[in-house]
Formats: structure tokens, C-alpha cells, sequence
């Protein structure tokens, strides 16, 4: 099988978005967006913007906010102000892109550093939590594929 076979399409798609996005208009430079064609339409916002979507209170460590879904995916933004239970989930793969802030990631039984554009992918089963690092929250957008149910998170051994 060719290495790319495996990978789930949107995933795929993202990744190729990206490197086409970074090719375009070389010598001019152009702001980092999310631009994607959702059922209701298309929606185009620059990073920073879709960062701000998930605003921390004060006493708040975690938040996740749905900005769209799809049939096959939901789109996320989340804050964390200092780290996850490590947990896993048996039915979504996870793709998530670092937009703001520094941490470190486990996937499985290895823990590495990661920061701001950082593109993680943690297939359904995986053990993984972040650990924020820096002073302010750390932001990501959250691709799961199939779109999350809200119950497939379940708590694993640190």
C-alpha cells in the first residue's frame, strides 16, 4: 500500500490544502486563513479570528467549541490553559493543528515537545494529552473524523 492510501480523505485533504496554501502567491505574502465549504456555505477567517472562538474564563482550564460539521467530520477550536487527562477515543480519529502556544503531546507511550503550526494525528485508540507550557492558553483546531459525538472520550492511565 502507498503511504497515502491509508490516510482518511479529509485528513488528506487538509494536509494538501496546507502545502498548496504555502506554495501560492510566493513573494507575497498572504495571512493564514481556515477556508473551508461547510452544508451551510463557505467560510473564510484568518487564524488569529478562529483562535479567538474559544475564549477561557478566568477559572476555566479546557474548552472546545464546534464551529461546523459535516457528514463525515467536525470542526473544533480549543483552549487549554494547562493539561489534559490523558485520555483516548475508540470510535474518532483526531487531527489537530496547533495555532497558538508551545506544550508537549503524548501519543501512546511517548511524550515530545510541540508548538505553534504543529499538525498532529492521533488514530481512534491512541492515549494522548497535551500539556500547555506557556503563560497564555494554548488554541488548536480539532478535526475528528467520523464528527464526534460528545461521548467517545474515555479516561486512561498517566
Amino acid at each position: 500500500m502507498k503511504p497515502f492510501q491509508a490516510m482518511p480523505a479529509a485528513i488528506a485533504m487538509l494536509l494538501a490544502s496546507g502545502v498548496l496554501a504555502a506554495c501560492a502567491g510566493a513573494g507575497k505574502p498572504t495571512p493564514a486563513v481556515l477556508d473551508a465549504l461547510w452544508p451551510e456555505g463557505r467560510t473564510t477567517v484568518g487564524l488569529a479570528q478562529l483562535a479567538a472562538r474559544a475564549p477561557l474564563a478566568p477559572d476555566e482550564n479546557f474548552r472546545a467549541v464546534e464551529i461546523a460539521r459535516d457528514a463525515a467530520t467536525s470542526h473544533h477550536v480549543v483552549s487549554i490553559r494547562g493539561a489534559e487527562v490523558p485520555h483516548r477515543h475508540d470510535r474518532h480519529d483526531l487531527l489537530v493543528i496547533l495555532l497558538e502556544g508551545y506544550g508537549s503531546m503524548r501519543l501512546g507511550d511517548e511524550v515530545r515537545p510541540v508548538g505553534m503550526g504543529s499538525i498532529l494525528y492521533i488514530p481512534r485508540g491512541t492515549p494522548h494529552s497535551f500539556a500547555n507550557h506557556g503563560a497564555a492558553p494554548a488554541v488548536a483546531y480539532a478535526v475528528y473524523l467520523p464528527a464526534f459525538d460528545g461521548a467517545d472520550r474515555v479516561l486512561t492511565d498517566p
